[in-house]
């Protein structure tokens, strides 16, 4: 009993430290849109966490067959379900890497944590019912969302409606991640999403524009907190912290990212929230609490028996 609670504080703490690390992110993300198109910073970062994981999971089946840890070994799930997810993450991190410069660090983070009620939601299109707590924390958070985000005149800004949208498809790639990690190993499956990430950016960069050696110099402290810190060590540490956390526990204190993000944006860009946008925040993080309550019966959705998928005929996306 002692050793379950040491390991639980122990989990609990590095998640904590997960949560600091993202909510600080968003402030070198803001910086870098002074510097550096969104398109380049997010394939640069990519490549960088792409690396990161490549040599922790080195190490790891290095250790893992020192020991005589079961791994699980490279498989269609982790290739299909990281190639999938990669795009939805593609797609999410340059939505909200634009969107983010026409929008504050507060609002950013507290908008991008709305994918978790956006996940239940999703569960829709498989048959699975939300739970009851879930109408009433989609209900809460968009009713934040609106404070924090709605003018008088009933306009969203474009970086808001940006960065929403990145949070719906954060959610769906929550989604590919949780149908395909049932048989994959979850850092293989990572290290796909990163690398399917930066491959996607290439050519994206070919129309937005290739960035110059100065653009890169001078965003290269962004990058290198983006692409090692957040992402590659933010990763590896979100993984050691959920195996000793309960689940709850463990999404309610990453979800603190966006209390981490509003202090940050307040501390070091001076960012000056309104009562209303901060009542708009609190709204939005007791939707996201609500939702959690129901973790893990409505936050994971997906499952395989919702859809026709063998091992004769893998991933075909049909309903049985």
């Amino acid at each position: 009993m002692l050793n379950d609670r040491k390991n639980s504080f122990f989990g609990s703490a590095i998640l904590m430290v997960c949560a600091l690390i993202w909510g600080f992110a968003f402030v070198p993300q803001m910086k870098a849109t002074n510097t550096i198109n969104f398109v380049a910073f997010n394939c640069l970062r990519f490549v960088q966490a792409a690396m990161v994981l490549v040599v922790f999971l080195f190490v790891y089946e290095l250790v893992a067959r020192k020991w005589k840890i079961p791994v699980t070994r490279w498989n269609m799930s982790a290739v299909l379900g990281g190639v999938l997810g990669g795009i939805c993450l593609f797609i999410a991190t340059d939505l909200q890497q634009y969107g983010i410069a026409y929008t504050t660090v507060g609002k950013a983070s507290f908008i991008t944590a709305m994918y978790i009620v956006f996940v239940p939601l999703l569960g829709l299109l498989v048959g699975r019912r939300p739970h009851m707590i879930c109408w009433y924390a989609i209900l809460i958070a968009f009713s934040g969302f609106f404070l924090l985000c709605v003018d008088d005149d009933l306009s969203i800004g474009i970086g808001d409606a940006y960065i929403l949208l990145c949070a719906v498809l954060l959610s769906l790639q929550i989604a590919f991640v949780d149908l395909f990690c049932q048989d994959a190993d979850p850092i293989k499956l990572t290290l796909i999403q990163f690398l399917t990430c930066a491959v996607l950016g290439v050519p994206a960069m070919a129309v937005v524009g290739f960035p110059s050696p100065a653009e890169i110099s001078e965003s290269a402290l962004s990058l290198l907190y983006l692409g090692v810190m957040s992402a590659g060590v933010g990763f590896t540490l979100q993984t050691i912290g959920q195996k000793h956390t309960d689940p709850s526990v463990a999404t309610l204190i990453m979800s603190l990212e966006a209390i981490v993000g509003i202090i940050c944006g307040t501390i070091f860009l001076h960012e000056q929230p309104s009562f209303k946008e901060l009542g708009g925040c609190l709204l939005v993080f007791i939707g996201v609490f609500l939702a959690q309550m129901t973790f893990p019966k409505t936050m994971l959705v997906f499952r395989k028996e919702d859809f026709a998928i063998t091992q004769s005929s893998p991933y075909r996306f049909l309903r049985k």
